[in-house]
């Protein structure tokens, strides 16, 4: 392979419309959570990036390596409804799981969905169960 040809397919998978299939983003204020996750789906096979808050997720989202999003609806900074829209106005293609705790919440997951998220998952939730929402949405790894 040339070297102009090997730039030329760098360039390519940099660009935001070239998501790697296995790549979940985990955008979350709760540092435990974050990693509970990240060691849950690896484990699974997946690669992870994380971010604490929804304006740090858009930001790694509009990198284009991730091709799904979990999204928790209360954080600091840009909550999560508001990244769930943003993300779906800009990064339609990406998939989005919003997820939240408390029965109160439960309304907030029911508006994420019209909002743009694919799924919901209700806190607590068990990994099994998450990971079997993420394989309706993207291919196992």
């Amino acid at each position: 392979m040339l070297c102009a040809e090997v730039v030329a397919r760098n360039e390519m998978t940099d660009r935001i419309d070239m998501p790697n299939t296995h790549t979940i983003l985990i955008i979350d204020d709760d540092p435990d959570i974050r990693k509970l996750l990240r060691l849950a789906l690896e484990e699974a096979g997946y690669g992870v990036r994380d971010a604490q808050e929804g304006g740090a997720g858009i930001a790694i989202a509009k990198e284009g390596r991730c091709a799904l999003a979990i999204v928790d609806l209360f954080m600091p900074g840009k909550e999560g409804l508001e990244t769930i829209l943003t993300l779906r106005r800009e990064i339609p293609w990406i998939k989005l799981i919003a997820m939240s705790g408390g029965s109160s919440r439960a309304d907030l997951l029911a508006v994420a969905t019209s909002f743009g998220a694919d799924q919901i998952i209700h806190k607590p939730y068990e990994i099994d169960a998450l990971l079997a929402s993420i394989g309706t949405l993207l291919p196992k790894p």
